[in-house]
């Protein structure tokens, strides 16, 4: 009998205790914040990822080989490096989709060099995560939705990476990719030289969605552009392209051209891509 009191008495105390940590941490409780039990599963990594194709992993391999560092990290290796990673250095509030539906609310940067979207399941929080890759989980932040999809880059190579729509039409949906490229040091020739330290380099990449088809790689030029339309449409905008004086020197030249695309409604004539 005194046996079986113990045992009710540690269950009852372990019950309270575990009620108590739902009390002080709501993610981990019914009705909770957003960031509830099934949005944190979002995140899959105990840190922010070194990186997911072998030119980044070399990147931080090299680094960390010079500087000998067998702790060396990802920031201690963008601390040796002229420029950043980011555009936007703070983690700053965001909405998680998943298929949609909002799932959570975390603190969100963009690692622009290594494509990764870094969360902090709070403010407070000194370790960061990589939100997971996934064609249907998304990301809003600053009125910007990253999305992970599978697209064709300049040599027509399938690749997958995060971008943001910039358009969303009845036909074409333009996305913007932006990108940081990393360039080696040089040291000067001669003692009247300058030397030039390692840099990130910022580099901006536009794709274009048919319908419901992978978005392609397009370059800011008349020609590739004009490339997604077959005659008439093709006449029918290169005329509105000259009209309007269109440079093609930035991305509202070329969401201008697909926008008057989608006015011209069942009228344009699409491309085989």
């Amino acid at each position: 009998m005194k046996r079986q009191l113990i045992s009710c008495v540690l269950l009852m105390f372990g019950v309270s205790v575990f009620g108590q940590y739902q009390l002080m941490n709501p993610a981990f409780a019914p009705g909770g914040d957003k960031a509830g039990r099934a949005g944190l599963g979002l995140c899959c990594t105990s840190q922010a990822s070194m990186g997911n194709n072998p030119t980044v992993m070399n990147f931080f391999s090299d680094l960390k080989n010079k500087f000998g560092d067998v702790s060396f990290t990802k920031a201690d290796g963008y601390a040796k490096v002229q420029g950043s990673a980011y555009y936007v250095k703070e983690f700053k509030k965001a909405a998680i989709y998943d298929n949609g539906e909002e799932v959570a609310e975390f603190y969100v940067r963009y690692d622009a060099f290594n494509d990764d979207l870094e969360v902090k399941r709070n403010k407070y929080s000194i370790t960061a995560e990589s939100l997971i890759r996934d064609k249907d989980v998304s990301c809003v932040v600053d009125g910007r939705e990253y999305k992970y999809l599978a697209f064709k880059d300049e040599k027509n190579n399938i690749k997958r990476g995060y971008v943001v729509s910039i358009y969303s039409g009845n036909t074409y949906t333009v996305y913007e990719r932006l990108r940081k490229t990393y360039r080696d040091g040089k040291y000067a020739k001669t003692s009247h030289g300058t030397d030039f330290p390692p840099r990130f380099s910022d580099k901006t990449e536009y794709y274009v969605a048919v319908l419901d088809n992978d978005p392609i790689f397009v370059k800011l030029s008349k020609n590739r552009v004009l490339d997604f339309f077959n005659d008439p449409s093709k006449k029918e905008l290169a005329r509105y392209i000259k009209k309007k004086g269109i440079g093609f020197k930035n991305a509202e030249d070329l969401v201008s051209v697909f926008r008057k695309a989608d006015l011209m409604g069942d009228l344009v004539a699409v491309a085989s891509q």
